[in-house]
Order: structure tokens, then C-alpha cells, then sequence
């Protein structure tokens, strides 16, 4: 099998990238610069179809997006062309070469008025970052045979990333406080695990939309302090705040999370609990101490 891997340069696409590699893949990875990776910027129609022509995937998995939320809120435009018309030409090179498509969407297509959520409930998005992965799914999702991942808070021991997890441990080590919402509830979902229940399901050729986060249903204060335990961090430079306290631009679904009975009844389990993957993750910083 060839895997094509948009936005292998980040954090969900580098762990797919080496999971890959690890089941025999053969793998491309797509970014923005740096040496290994096939060049392709979703605002850059002119760079898609060049890198399709030399993977020749048979599989193709869409990781690459605008995900700053507040960021999406102040350009609109710039969200929709790499969150939505991006994605519509990438599925017209997976239609044409009948690659098998993954697209990774999020549980901001709901308003977190009554979450968690199932796949078959009624999508509200609520921001621009909400609005325009909707559209993405819903043009990736014609393609025949294409799986959409809603996921969310994902996080793992990724340097270059800036994932919730490693801003705690920045800060931490910074002597900086940290102001975390305590009204924003989700489920955080370990990228290692993700990345490997997403292959799973790709290689039983599901298709439609399935969700696939971590198990445990907490706000973002009750997730670092959890983090904060496991890593032997003393809590107190977290700070809880209500989200209407933060100032920031675009709205938030606050009670949020999905639900992941259809990943269990496929796959015959669900992902790790939290608790789990934070030791996973104090075990590799102790490594570094």
C-alpha cells in the first residue's frame, strides 16, 4: 500500500507518518518546506495534483488544516481556502485515482450545548474554524468510500508542536502561569492512539464519519491537573477560568466531547484512558531530566 500523508510535517501527520513506516506502509509526506517531504499548500491549487502524481497513493490521509481557531475567526478567507477549497481538490485527485480518503475533522461542528456527541447528531458549528471543517468534511465525504475522523484536544510529547499538553509543560518550566478554561468540556485523545485507530479503521475500508477520541470526558482544568499529577508538575500555576473570562475571539462548543460506541463496535476496542497516555508521555520526559 502507498499512503499519502498531507501535512506530515505536524503533529498528527508525523505520528501517522511513523506508524506507517512501522506496519511496512509505503509512505509520503506532504509539507510546507523541509527537506523529505513532497511540497503541497492547500492554497496552492498549482501544488496538489504534482504530488498525487508521484505518490500514486492508495490511500490518502488529510491531516493538514488551519486549526487556530481565533486565528480562522480573523481571517475567514484564508480558513475557507485551506479548511474547505483545499479539501475539494483534494478529493477530486482522490476521485479521479480512486485513492481510499481520510479526512480528520473535529467536534467543532457541534455548539456544545449538549455533548458529547454521536456521529448522527445534528451539526450547529458555531465558529468560522467550525464552519469551514463542516464544509471540508462534507466535500471529502463525496467521494466514495471516504472516512471522516472527528476528533479532538489532541496531544503527545511533540516538541514542535503546540498542542495543550505541551504548553503545560512550557509554561511549567517557564515559571509562567497558565489560564485554562474549567467550562470546556471534551475528551482529550492521545495522537499515537488516534493515528493507530485511524489506520485500523482504514484498513477494514470504514467509510462515513467516526469518531475517535480518548474515553475520559473532563474540562481543560481537570485534564492539566491530571497532567500535572503524572508529570510530578505542582498544579499551582494553573489557573481556572470560565471561557467568557478569556477574551477570545471566536465562540467555543463548552459542552462538547464524542461519543465513541461506532469506534468500539469496528474496531472491538476504545482508546486508552487519559491516565494512561499521560504516563506514557512522564515517562518519555524523564528520559530527558
Amino acid at each position: 500500500m502507498r499512503a499519502l500523508i498531507i501535512g506530515a510535517d505536524g503533529q498528527v501527520g508525523g505520528v501517522l507518518s511513523s506508524l506507517c513506516v512501522r506496519r511496512r506502509i509505503e509512505v509520503y509526506g506532504t509539507g510546507l518546506g523541509g527537506q523529505g517531504y513532497l511540497h503541497l499548500n492547500l492554497t496552492s491549487p498549482a501544488t496538489i495534483a504534482p504530488a498525487f502524481e508521484k505518490a500514486k497513493p492508495d490511500l490518502v490521509l488529510l491531516c493538514s488544516a488551519m486549526t487556530a481557531v481565533d486565528g480562522c475567526e480573523k481571517n475567514p478567507e484564508l480558513a475557507r481556502r485551506v479548511n474547505a477549497e483545499g479539501p475539494a481538490l483534494v478529493a477530486e485527485e482522490c476521485r479521479k485515482g480512486g485513492a481510499k480518503l481520510v479526512y480528520f475533522s473535529t467536534e467543532y461542528v457541534f455548539d456544545g450545548k449538549n455533548g458529547p456527541y454521536g456521529e448522527e447528531d445534528p451539526v450547529n458549528p458555531i465558529s468560522v474554524y467550525g464552519r469551514t471543517k463542516l464544509e471540508g468534511e462534507r466535500v471529502c465525504l463525496a467521494v466514495k468510500g471516504a472516512l471522516s475522523v472527528r476528533t479532538t484536544v489532541v496531544y503527545s510529547h511533540s516538541p514542535e508542536s503546540k498542542n495543550f499538553i505541551m504548553q503545560l509543560i512550557s509554561n511549567y518550566r517557564a515559571g509562567a502561569k497558565m489560564r485554562v478554561p474549567s467550562d470546556q468540556y471534551s475528551n482529550p485523545t492521545y495522537a499515537p492512539e488516534l493515528a493507530a485507530a485511524v489506520l485500523d479503521l482504514a484498513a477494514a475500508d470504514a467509510s462515513g464519519i467516526y469518531n475517535v477520541t480518548g474515553p475520559d470526558w473532563l474540562n481543560r482544568h481537570e485534564f492539566a491537573l491530571k497532567a500535572c499529577a503524572a508529570f510530578g508538575f505542582d498544579p499551582a500555576f494553573i489557573e481556572p477560568r470560565l471561557t467568557s473570562e478569556l477574551g477570545q475571539a471566536a465562540a467555543r462548543p463548552l459542552t462538547a466531547g464524542l461519543k465513541t460506541d461506532k469506534l468500539a463496535a469496528a474496531l472491538g476496542r476504545r482508546l486508552p484512558p487519559v491516565d494512561a497516555s499521560l504516563a506514557k508521555i512522564a515517562a518519555i520526559l524523564k528520559q530527558y531530566e
